[in-house]
């Protein structure tokens, strides 16, 4: 999970819209909220990944479904408050259900930033806060340390990161060759990528890494496209545990 931009919501939800979508919602429970357009936007607002898990939505069978932070039963006026939809996996979306986030509190990364709940070990994520913090919550509430659906993926996402590192130490004579899959290193663990908070762990932990960006700086060819998406991974980054 890391932290997102919500940004302008779409001109579909004027205020007049808004509350004829609201009294439709109230009167017979229409899906008010699966509109194209609201999709569209908080798809552009995650970069095509759930708020949540990080996974990709919209290829093969996981399509986005509109979330309610605040769960729309107990709270109907939200139904279609920009700052309450955000973009989910079905997983999510069921295992979160009409939990209420008053009550039990949970992280929201449009306006949370996961870094300060959240940690890393072993491609598992842990709470930074005690048992009922909105870490905890988050993870248990969310299951987001699912073996089938998510642990394993992570692990070989993060896997493919250390062997492409090990790859660049292993050919690190070859300035060219490093510079350039360097650069291919890094753009695999930037905020569009799928469970990039774990990537970015896994990129920046290696210490292999900093051999390679010290060979690069060594022959001057680090340069600020590098260290713009360097700098970006340390910011999504999750902290080790």
């Amino acid at each position: 999970m890391i932290k997102l931009e919500k940004g302008k919501k779409t001109d579909y939800l004027s205020d007049d819209k808004v509350q004829e979508l609201i009294e439709r919602y109230k009167s017979n429970s229409d899906t008010v909220w699966n509109h194209e357009k609201i999709k569209e936007r908080l798809l552009e607002s995650s970069n095509s990944k759930c708020a949540y898990c990080e996974c990709q939505l919209q290829i093969e069978d996981s399509y986005v479904e509109v979330e309610h932070f605040k769960c729309k039963k107990r709270y109907p006026d939200e139904v279609v408050n920009w700052d309450n939809l955000l973009p989910s996996c079905k997983r999510c979306n069921l295992r979160k259900g009409s939990l209420d986030v008053v009550i039990t509190p949970i992280i929201n990364p449009y306006e949370d930033d996961p870094k300060l709940h959240l940690s890393i070990q072993a491609c598992r994520l842990y709470p930074k806060g005690n048992v009922g913090s909105k870490g905890d919550n988050t993870i248990k509430k969310l299951a987001l340390n699912d073996y089938e659906r998510l642990l394993q993926s992570r692990f070989e996402a993060s896997n493919r990161i250390n062997k492409y590192i090990d790859d660049l130490v292993n050919n690190k004579s070859n300035i060219d060759y490093v510079r350039n899959n360097m650069i291919t290193t890094l753009e695999l663990c930037q905020p569009d990528k799928a469970f990039s908070a774990f990537l970015a762990f896994t990129l920046l932990n290696n210490k292999d890494t900093k051999i390679i960006k010290q060979v690069l700086i060594d022959n001057d060819l680090w340069d600020d496209d590098l260290n713009e998406m360097y700098e970006t991974c340390k910011k999504i980054a999750l902290d080790s545990r």
